[in-house]
């Protein structure tokens, strides 16, 4: 159990992402373009016209601030706790209203109409709440989109897609994995499955819109899991 919370420690910790390639977030290489991307194509069908205000848990360089306020989007916000890639999005975007803050910490004087989280989940612990806060975050009808890291079987964990990873099992539904080669090297993530996911923002009262996969060549597929408030009956 040590080593699991080890492991978990470091993939709750945003200042993981001071090492390794964890710039590789906010920088413009041909690989970052792309997935930028094609996460942006899942992405752009839920924004709908009725959607002005959004916040950006984990937002990293605050890439999507533009394709959003192409959208109609007027409200935007973003949250990065990672002391390196907030200070790097400040400088290069000014005027973008981004806090360095934690989910948890987060605050706002009204309620919005949607909620990002982009590879984010995966470095958060609890996730019982978490989904009471974007629960409680969110206006009536308000959406959370969020785009996971790939849950694998045992027989995949320790190497795929010519990667070597670090491993250790939490229960059956979660296990925390860190890279040792490759792209990401250093990075350690809490892989779930997506129906975790599900059942923790089920119990949160979030209903599930939409669930897919977002494939990725050479690299381990997404998966898309957007959810809803309902209106009050």
């Amino acid at each position: 159990m040590q080593n699991v919370n080890k492991l978990i420690n470091l993939a709750t910790d945003p200042e993981q992402y001071t090492q390794g390639e964890a710039t590789s977030w906010i920088d413009d290489s041909r690989r970052q373009q792309e997935q930028r991307e094609r996460f942006w194509n899942a992405i752009k069908p839920f924004i709908s016209p009725s959607c002005h205000s959004v916040l950006d848990v984990g937002c990293g360089s605050g890439w999507m601030a533009e394709l959003l306020f192409g959208l109609g989007v007027d409200q935007y916000a973003g949250i990065e706790p990672s002391r390196r890639n907030f200070e790097i999005t400040k400088r290069e975007h000014p005027d973008l209203c981004i806090a360095r803050t934690t989910l948890a910490e987060y605050t706002t004087n009204a309620p919005l109409d949607c909620i990002l989280a982009i590879m984010v989940l995966s470095h958060m612990e609890d996730m019982d709440a978490s989904f009471k806060k974007i629960f409680d975050l969110l206006n009536k009808e308000g959406i959370f989109i969020s785009i996971t890291s790939a849950f694998h079987e045992a027989s995949h964990r320790h190497e795929r897609n010519k990667r070597r990873y670090e491993v250790e099992v939490i229960d059956e539904d979660q296990y925390v994995d860190r890279s040792i080669e490759g792209t990401g090297y250093g990075i350690a993530d809490i892989n779930r499955r997506p129906e975790y996911y599900i059942r923790e923002a089920r119990k949160c009262g979030l209903s599930l819109m939409k669930h897919s996969t977002i494939e990725d060549k050479g690299y381990s597929p997404k998966e898309l899991l957007v959810f809803q408030k309902p209106a009050p009956k």
